[in-house]
C-alpha cells in the first residue's frame, strides 16, 4: 500500500475512535514499524497545521494500559450535542445496540464537526453490536401491539404458545424483557427465550388493568420520574420526600429495583412479595460473615 493510501487508512480509523497497534498496522499494511511511526508523525503534523483542527489540540497519543494509540482532543467545540446526548442516554440504558441503529448514528454523525465526530464514534465503539434480527423484530412487534392495544401470542423456546396482553418492554439485567398479563396475573419473559410473537386483530381495553394485581412501593422523589416513565402507575400519593405508588410490575422487576435502589425504594405490598424479598436478602448474606 502506498504512503498516501496508508495515511488515509490510519487517519480514517483514528477518526472513527479506533485504538491502533503499530505492530498490527505494520503487519496488515506490509511495512515496518518505523514506517508506521513516521505515518503517525505526519498525521500529527497535519492535525497541528490544518485549519479544521485549529484550537482542538488534536494529536495521536499512546495509552500505556492497553499498548495502543488513539486520537486525542483536549478542547471540544461542539455546535450541538444532540448525537452525544443520545449516545450517553443509550449507554446508560443498554450496552447493546442493533447494527441498523449503529449505522444510522454513523450516518447522522457524518454532519458533525471533527471533535463531536471523534467522541461519538468512540462511544459507539463501546457498544456491543447485535447483528441478529430476531430480538429487534420481536421488540418491534410487541411495541406495535402495545401501542394499538392488541393481544399477542408468545411462542417460547419450549414450543409452548400462550395468548397474552402485552404491557411494556424493558432492558435490565443485561437483557430485554416483555412484561404481560396472562390469566389475570403479571408475568415477565426474557426475549432470548421467545421464538415468535404473533399479533392478533383482537384488541384489549385498558380497563383490564383496573382488575390487575398491583404492587405498592415507597419511592424517593429523586428517582420517581424514572420509575413512572417505565411502569403503569395506578395511584401515587406524595408524602414528604417519598411517593407511595401503586403500580403494575412483575415480581422479578420489584426485586431488581429494590436491590438496585436499596436506600430509595421500599417494597410494601403484597405481603408475600415482602416476605419473599426478605428471604432473598438472607440468602445473599449467607455468603458473607455478617
Amino acid at each position: 500500500m502506498d504512503k498516501p493510501e496508508r495515511l488515509l487508512y490510519i487517519y480514517t480509523r483514528l477518526l472513527n475512535g479506533k485504538k491502533l497497534s503499530k505492530e498490527e498496522l505494520a503487519q496488515s499494511l506490509n511495512v515496518n514499524i518505523r514506517s508506521i511511526q513516521r505515518d503517525f508523525s505526519d498525521i500529527n503534523n497535519f492535525l497541528y497545521e490544518d485549519q479544521e483542527w485549529e484550537g482542538l489540540n488534536g494529536r495521536i497519543v499512546y495509552e500505556n494500559n492497553i499498548g495502543r494509540h488513539r486520537l486525542r482532543i483536549d478542547r471540544f467545540k461542539f455546535k450541538n450535542h444532540r448525537i452525544l446526548n443520545l449516545l450517553f442516554r443509550m449507554k446508560s440504558f443498554t450496552p447493546n445496540i442493533h447494527e441498523d441503529t449503529y449505522n444510522l448514528i454513523l450516518g447522522l454523525n457524518a454532519h458533525s464537526n471533527l471533535a463531536e465526530k471523534l467522541l461519538s464514534n468512540t462511544l459507539l465503539n463501546q457498544f456491543h453490536i447485535n447483528r441478529e434480527l430476531t430480538e429487534s423484530t420481536l421488540i418491534l412487534k410487541i411495541q406495535l401491539a402495545i401501542e394499538n392495544n392488541q393481544m399477542i401470542s408468545i411462542n417460547d423456546i419450549n414450543h409452548q404458545t400462550f395468548k397474552v396482553i402485552p404491557i411494556y418492554t424493558r432492558y435490565f439485567n443485561k437483557r430485554f424483557w416483555v412484561t404481560y398479563l396472562y390469566n389475570g396475573n403479571i408475568h415477565i419473559h426474557d426475549l432470548t427465550s421467545i421464538n415468535h410473537v404473533y399479533q392478533h386483530d383482537e384488541s384489549f381495553d385498558n380497563s383490564v388493568f383496573m382488575k390487575t394485581p398491583t404492587v405498592t412501593i415507597n419511592i424517593h422523589n429523586s428517582i420517581w420520574s424514572e420509575i413512572k416513565s417505565q411502569f403503569i402507575i395506578m395511584t401515587a400519593n406524595i408524602d414528604d420526600n417519598y411517593v407511595n405508588a401503586e403500580l403494575i410490575i412483575s415480581k422479578k422487576e420489584c426485586f431488581t429495583l429494590a436491590l438496585e435502589f436499596p436506600q430509595l425504594i421500599t417494597l410494601l405490598k403484597p405481603s408475600q412479595y415482602v416476605e419473599d424479598f426478605k428471604i432473598k436478602l438472607k440468602s445473599l448474606f449467607k455468603n458473607y460473615d455478617i
